[in-house]
């Protein structure tokens, strides 16, 4: 996109708050439409010095190691024209509640990429679990039948990236994945044409407090979409059927009771009924464990909304790839298969993926505990793991958990990742196994960025260890 230059835009100050990936395309978008913009990021390091060279190119003023403080702002109140922040910035900051008391206009990349890209199809994905594979898989089902329709928001393709490319015009549908934190600073101006609520489970209650708040946040969403999904396999949103603005259901379920609630469930058959039609097989669905069923149902619901037939939806399935860190199996030989699964950031999501296991898998998890109930995480290892290896921040306090849940096996506390594989690799030799499923569930946050590179060093390390040196059975 060529830049404007208009010098009376460029009286008023755009401050974005934040360089990462939303923050950059923040400011390279609104540099775009001639205003002026200045960045503040509170770390310093060799990357963002990088990032920071790349902005001051085209005229954006980048300060590194700045405190997001109120009076940071002081000399320059008067010339604010908004104040653009993080994801990550809770949005009852004591500087966000000053500027917004003084009427300084504070808002999120989410809000600029709306107004900018408002009058395309916007189909918002929302959810504890599951909303990345759902996001990646729809648009993935529409993209095969020949509509435009790139995945943007949470997933790592900030949406003004996608108002920057000036691409809108040609959108069919733009697939948002839209996590609680940017919801809550869009606010009421989110307004989707089709809105999935995946799951529902306790998470993020250190930045929404309690649960009920972090319920209200993500149906905020589903009330300003014109068109609902909902997932009533999720004991949550079950619970709240009848409070829950009219949409439509999905579950992997054939009880009848369930079925009189749901447009969308599979039969006993393994086929996928629409309002008891049957619409298409299983047989060639990949991924692993029943949450993704969940997952396939709730895209399917959208593909058919939109228009796709059956076999359309069926010959899309044919091509599509998991998603890296989501059961994902980095290794297979002599009757052992290694999943990464670093995505189970949380108890529930590494729950559904023990689950998708068949016997009795070694489980690796460990990392930075978040709040939730531990009770039936506790239950499924106790009731599959052969034995449990942990590492990192959380390694104490979840043995407690499992030892006091009635475990009798193996479980073994390494300080990280490699001391895990290590140890992994000689008990594999010694004993009898047919899954390593690395299951954190928790965040990468003690030792890793984020989960991805969690998940690349896991990889990395089975590569250097399994592949480099498999021993035979």
């Amino acid at each position: 996109m060529p830049f404007k230059n208009n010098s009376h835009k460029e009286e008023k100050i755009n401050f974005v708050i934040g360089l990462g990936r939303s923050g950059f395309w923040a400011a390279k978008f609104l540099r775009s439409m001639g205003k002026r913009v200045i960045v503040w990021e509170s770390n310093e390091n060799k990357e963002l010095f990088e990032t920071k060279e790349v902005l001051e190119k085209l005229n954006i003023s980048v300060f590194l190691n700045k405190e997001f403080l109120f009076d940071n702002f002081s000399p320059c109140l008067n010339q604010i024209e908004s104040v653009v922040v993080s994801p990550s910035i809770p949005f009852d900051h004591v500087t966000i509640i000053k500027l917004k008391k003084i009427g300084i206009v504070v808002k999120g990349e989410i809000n600029i990429a709306w107004e900018s890209l408002k009058n395309i199809n916007w189909i918002g994905i929302t959810g504890t679990n599951g909303k990345t594979t759902v996001t990646h898989l729809l648009s993935h089902i529409l993209k095969e039948n020949s509509l435009f329709a790139p995945c943007a928001g949470n997933i790592g393709i900030p949406l003004c990236k996608i108002a920057y490319s000036n691409k809108d015009k040609n959108i069919d549908w733009l697939v948002a994945e839209l996590s609680s934190y940017q919801i809550e600073i869009g606010g009421l101006s989110l307004k989707p044409k089709i809105g999935i609520w995946t799951t529902f489970t306790a998470d993020h209650l250190e930045r929404h407090k309690t649960i009920d708040n972090y319920f209200k946040i993500k149906n905020s969403l589903l009330k300003q979409s014109e068109f609902r999904i909902y997932n009533y396999d999720d004991k949550y949103l079950r619970e709240n059927f009848k409070s829950l603005s009219n949409g439509t259901w999905i579950t992997t379920n054939s009880n009848e009771l369930d079925l009189d609630h749901c447009d969308y469930w599979i039969n006993k058959e393994n086929f996928i009924v629409e309002r008891r039609e049957k619409l298409l097989s299983l047989k060639n669905f990949k991924l692993k464990g029943n949450h993704n069923i969940q997952n396939l149902l709730l895209a399917v619901a959208a593909a058919r909304k939109i228009g796709l037939s059956s076999e359309k939806i069926k010959n899309a399935l044919l091509s599509y790839e998991q998603l890296p860190h989501r059961m994902e199996t980095i290794y297979k030989r002599n009757e052992l298969e290694i999943i990464n699964d670093s995505k189970a950031t949380n108890f529930d999501s590494s729950i559904a993926g023990i689950k998708a296991i068949k016997g009795n898998p070694i489980i690796i998890s460990g990392g930075r505990l978040k709040s939730g109930n531990s009770n039936e995480w506790v239950k499924i290892i106790n009731k599959k793991a052969k034995a449990v290896f942990l590492f990192g921040e959380s390694s104490k306090t979840l043995k407690k958990l499992i030892l006091n849940g009635g475990f009798n096996k193996d479980i073994l506390i390494f300080n990280n990742l490699s001391e895990v594989i290590n140890y992994a690799y000689s008990y594999i030799e010694d004993n009898h196994t047919e899954t390593l499923l690395f299951s954190p569930s928790c965040s990468s946050f003690d030792q890793f960025r984020d989960y991805e590179k969690r998940g690349d060093f896991f990889k990395k390390l089975i590569n250097e260890k399994f592949n480099k040196k498999p021993f035979a059975r």
